[in-house]
């Protein structure tokens, strides 16, 4: 498949290197942004930029065209400047503004529940034990976000809907806060656990 990451940072660069590994056509911009050819010969899209850059980047009417039916790829948090809180939730998350402003989109929510030294261990070769959490409202999309994931060699967990990033991008904040406010560090993540 060809994949255009947008985003060379923490997130973009891991991601960038388990698709080139998985066998993926990987084309990855930083701040420029993609070309919007380039947008529109992809099969998926990766938006690995800080929310506020992925608001303006999904409200350019020309993004917005190129990704209609596009499957998207949001691994975006809506974190404050200083990371120690969300600038959107309770009634709506990123994923679901990143949504509206792609409305021919199908977005899904995946990734942002697992810090990028964790992404970046697995892009090293190095067996992980944290899943990643998928949401999403278009059934093939998810199909194939969860196929993905397992290719890159991470546990996929269906999350349900879209709407449902309201709870996955909190769950950041707290894995923030216990990773660096209470000093657990960047190699952990949440994970679910059966009793039985």
């Amino acid at each position: 498949m060809n994949i255009v990451i947008l985003g060379k940072g923490n997130m973009g660069k891991p991601i960038s290197a388990l698709a080139q590994k998985a066998g993926h056509n990987v084309q990855c911009f930083g701040s420029e942004g993609a070309p919007i050819d380039a947008l529109g010969k992809a099969d998926i899209v990766v938006i690995a930029v800080k929310y506020p850059q992925a608001l303006e980047v999904a409200g350019d009417p020309a993004v917005a065209r190129a990704l209609s039916g596009k499957l998207v790829i949001d691994v975006t948090n809506p974190l404050a400047d200083d990371f120690m809180s969300l600038t959107v939730g309770h009634t709506s998350s990123a994923a679901e503004e990143i949504a509206g402003r792609l409305p021919g989109a199908r977005v899904v929510k995946a990734f942002n529940t697992v810090f990028a030294a964790v992404i970046a261990m697995r892009a090293e070769g190095r067996e992980v034990s944290v899943p990643v959490f998928v949401a999403g409202d278009d059934e093939d999309a998810v199909r194939a976000v969860v196929a993905l994931v397992q290719a890159f060699g991470f546990e996929p967990i269906p999350a349900g809907a879209l709407k449902n990033a309201r709870y996955l991008e909190p769950m950041t904040e707290q894995l923030i806060q216990l990773g660096y406010g209470l000093g657990q560090g960047d190699r952990i993540g949440f994970g679910v656990v059966r009793a039985v």
